[in-house]
């Protein structure tokens, strides 16, 4: 029900403001006409701008009008001007499409400042006009909220919002089993009574609308259902597992189930999968056949020079479901320097002075192509760990093994944010994984492109933790 009525009140408002600019539009073209001849372009020219423009104002109606709604001034200014943008640009865009050698600069120019004058005037004051007209009188509704103090206190800017769209709070209950606090303060609302009072307080107050705060247990559930129905009162349930859990849900629905899953994984689809396996090789295969050779060439020479023994070394590393494979990285340590798990240190004595240098500018990961090649790594993901730095981090970091969902990565958004190189304390590796997490709930195309830059970038300017 309250989806419904922010949907249809942001309908209401993008529908008078894409009015509103159609007849700015004409009103200021027979303007010009008058001041300018010939006419600024033909009637009928004018008829399907008129039309593309209302493209601009179909993109989410309900969320924009939820943030005009309880937008500050600050924000008003912003808003308006990225939508003005976009409306201006149909004419423009269209003009060079049509090659439309009619219509006037002046008229383009003179057009924008005043669009923008009239989408900010219908942002600020046309929300809260249509809120007041459309929920007025009877459809102003008594509603009753049922939660602790707690709950109210967090929920308080949330239900006050609401009133926006005929909500109005009446009073609270306390949940079942608790006692009815004391009397709050003069702008908090009044506690009516207990939860075994509910039915006596509903008619009491002709509510409306029951919003429970908190998912109630089975048996008050099938006792609120049953009351609701009963009095005619619409429930709703505040779903408040995300806070119970302290960790965001991801709702679905699957052959007719729905399902909670403790995250979005949008590399689950076999779409992204492929864009993102397309991406790898399209950048990996170039680099093997072009880049690698002359590098390795490079580095064989440096290793000859200060720390003679093979070019590459081996590791067993832990990567896709957890799986051990080979990770290829140039040798950047003397041969026979001890403890391979042994995490590399700032100015380790290990590392030979020119492996020194291609570990800073992460050069010595450019084998691992090969192993993105291999289809065992993806160019962006966590980093992959050894075997041993992995049983002891899935105990120290919460969701540490939740990583191996997706393919490690030669980079990764760890470390273009800084959290690479040598995990000294727990909070160096629960930064990491927190990355690591956020990347895999929110990968896209985009942010992919994102890392990989800031990654180029890392390569001229290596952050202080690249040792």
């Amino acid at each position: 029900m309250i989806s419904n009525r922010a949907h249809g009140l942001g309908l209401l408002h993008s529908t008078i403001q894409y009015l509103a600019t159609a007849g700015l539009l004409w009103t200021w073209h027979f303007t010009m006409d008058r001041v300018y001849q010939p006419s600024c372009f033909p009637i009928r020219r004018l008829a399907i701008y008129t039309l593309l423009m209302a493209v601009a104002f179909a993109f989410h109606p309900q969320r924009r009008f939820l943030h005009l709604l309880h937008a500050a001034p600050r924000e008003h200014f912003g808003f308006t001007l990225r939508q003005t943008v976009l409306v201006f640009s149909i004419l423009p865009l269209f003009v060079a499409a049509l090659k439309d050698q009619s219509i006037s600069r002046a008229f383009l120019f003179s057009f924008f400042p005043l669009l923008y004058g009239l989408l900010y005037w219908t942002n600020t004051r046309l929300p809260g006009f249509l809120s007041a007209l459309a929920f007025r009188g009877p459809h102003q509704q008594a509603t009753v909220v049922v939660g602790s103090p707690e709950h109210i206190r967090q929920s308080a800017p949330w239900l006050n919002h609401k009133r926006a769209y005929g909500l109005r709070m009446v009073g609270c209950v306390a949940p079942p089993g608790a006692p009815v606090p004391p009397a709050p303060g003069p702008s908090a609302l009044p506690y009516l009574g207990s939860f075994c009072d509910m039915e006596c307080i509903l008619k009491a107050r002709r509510a409306a609308q029951l919003i429970v705060l908190e998912v109630p247990q089975d048996e008050d559930i099938r006792f609120l259902a049953a009351l609701c129905d009963r009095q005619g009162v619409r429930l709703f349930i505040v779903n408040d597992l995300p806070e119970r859990l302290q960790m965001p849900l991801a709702f679905m629905e699957e052959d007719g189930k729905q399902l909670i899953g403790l995250r979005q994984e949008p590399l689950e689809c076999p779409m992204n999968r492929l864009l993102k396996r397309a991406l790898d090789l399209a950048i990996a295969l170039p680099v093997v056949v072009f880049i690698l050779p002359v590098v390795n060439l490079a580095v064989y020479l440096f290793q000859r020079w200060q720390a003679p023994g093979p070019l590459f070394f081996l590791q067993r590393r832990t990567g896709f479901h957890n799986e051990e494979f080979l990770i290829y990285k140039y040798r950047t340590m003397r041969v026979h320097s001890g403890n391979e798990a042994t995490q590399a240190s700032q100015d380790d004595p290990r590392v030979y002075p020119a492996g020194r240098w291609l570990r800073s500018h992460s050069i010595d990961e450019l084998p691992q192509f090969l192993n993105v090649l291999r289809g065992e790594m993806s160019i962006v993901g966590p980093r992959p760990h050894l075997p041993e730095h992995s049983r002891t981090f899935t105990h120290a970091a919460h969701g540490f093994k939740i990583r191996a969902f997706i393919k490690p990565g030669i980079t990764g958004l760890a470390q273009v944010e800084g959290y690479r190189g040598e995990v000294r304390e727990l909070k160096n590796l629960t930064d990491r994984v927190r990355s690591d997490l956020y990347y895999l709930e929110n990968w896209s195309l985009a942010l992919e492109w994102k890392i990989i830059v800031k990654t180029a970038r890392q390569l001229i300017r290596p952050p202080k933790s690249a040792y």
